[in-house]
């Protein structure tokens, strides 16, 4: 009880602004109040009534974690000292020794002590826990740190990358010039932000979203940097997906409408730049009504998803093909050399619509009716193209079906 009231005494003494004090006896005092109310430092005695020695240090501890602890006892030992520290005090002061001005700065740099030691441990908890990759880097760019987030997208370990360079990651998709750009950046900005290809451990190549800081000195200069990144594979199979489904006929598993309106306007870019030829053909299923009629719509879109397959094995890889709706496809051929050719694919396509289907799906046999448009003569617009090709569809339909013809003012027979 002496020994609180005159460091109360010695401290009201000193200069700066005054403290207050709440001053228990026992250890049992000291857990009851600490359960219900909050400070900024407590000043322990090792010598209580009902606690002596480290063990009561590490009761108030493990208690209140969240308070600086200066640690007062009448044994000026080191290792008692050490053993204060290693426990949770933030500074140990023997009895007797020293005035009040060297205990309130001894509270004063414990409570400091704390509160940076406090937001280290945020800072590590949440450098370990979050789930974004981190990679710490010094000035010269050798890997510091990782988190395990950072081991768990890209296969290393922390012992694995520290001392090490970051390039182990490189994917080899960018190059040279890129990281060129992105170290250009970070030089002028102090940040780079965007998507990047890099390699896992296994070997497997992955998009992510980079986010890199220069970290600073006081005085201005490079002390390292910070990588944040995050895996989005997810991501980007999620946009793939909604780019098939926008961009898929989702019966056939061919090319809609509006990624055949694309496709058909590069086409004829390209044609046109380079002085090449190529062919718009418009196929029409003859008597395909009947199908739907007489088996059933079940039926007719298994007849269709077969015809799609068909046509899309019957052509060269480069071409493209189409579905616009109902029982009608388009093929784009970018690259043909003249009518004949364009017909021999025409003509290898009807001989794929007139092959037999399995008994399961109808007995009758289909044909079809196939018109060509020539690019650049025929037109070099996708409304122009289309219009040709699908009249000189309807000029084979009118001249008995099962038929080829190309696009001509007099719709010219083949």
């Amino acid at each position: 009880m002496a020994d609180g009231r005159l460091i109360q005494y010695l401290l009201d003494d000193a200069d700066g602004a005054p403290l207050t004090f709440t001053h228990v006896r026992t250890l049992s005092q000291a857990l009851t109040v600490l359960a219900r109310e909050s400070y900024d430092v407590i000043l322990l005695d090792l010598t209580l009534p009902d606690s002596e020695g480290l063990v009561t240090l590490e009761t108030v501890h493990r208690a209140r974690a969240d308070i600086a602890i200066v640690v007062l006892t009448g044994i000026d030992a080191t290792d008692v000292a050490i053993g204060a520290v290693q426990r949770g005090a933030q500074d140990y002061l023997v009895k007797g020794r020293g005035d009040g001005q060297l205990i309130k700065r001894s509270i004063l740099y414990a409570v400091e002590r704390h509160r940076a030691n406090q937001r280290l441990l945020l800072a590590e908890a949440a450098f370990r826990n979050i789930d974004t990759g981190i990679m710490v880097t010094d000035a010269a760019g050798k890997v510091v740190r990782v988190n395990p987030a950072f081991s768990r997208v890209t296969g290393y370990d922390g012992h694995e990358m520290v001392g090490g360079q970051p390039n182990v990651l490189h994917a080899g998709v960018h190059e040279p010039a890129f990281y060129d750009e992105l170290w250009h950046q970070l030089r002028e900005t102090g940040a780079w932000e965007g998507e990047i290809w890099n390699r896992r451990k296994d070997g497997k190549v992955y998009p992510e979203w980079l986010r890199i800081n220069v970290v600073t000195d006081e005085s201005g200069g490079i002390a390292g940097y910070v990588a944040i990144f995050s895996d989005i594979t997810f991501r980007r199979r999620a946009e793939q997906e909604l780019l098939r489904q926008a961009t898929t006929d989702p019966l056939t598993g061919l090319a809609n409408r509006q990624l055949f309106t694309r496709l058909l306007t590069s086409t004829v870019e390209q044609a046109t730049r380079y002085q090449r030829d190529a062919a718009l053909l418009f196929l029409d299923l003859d008597g395909f009504k009947a199908v739907n009629d007489t088996a059933g719509h079940s039926t007719g879109d298994a007849v269709l998803r077969e015809i799609g397959g068909r046509l899309r094995g019957a052509v060269r890889i480069s071409d493209e093909v189409a579905r616009l709706g109902g029982d009608e496809f388009v093929v784009i051929l970018p690259e043909v050399r003249g009518r004949e050719a364009a017909a021999a694919v025409a003509e290898k396509l009807l001989q794929e619509t007139t092959r037999p289907f399995a008994e399961d799906l109808t007995g009758m046999r289909l044909t079809a009716s196939i018109g060509i448009a020539m690019i650049p003569d025929d037109g070099v617009s996708y409304e122009s193209l289309l219009h040709a090709a699908d009249a000189a569809m309807y000029q084979a339909k009118r001249a008995g079906k099962n038929a080829i013809r190309f696009f001509s003012g007099h719709a010219a027979a083949c």
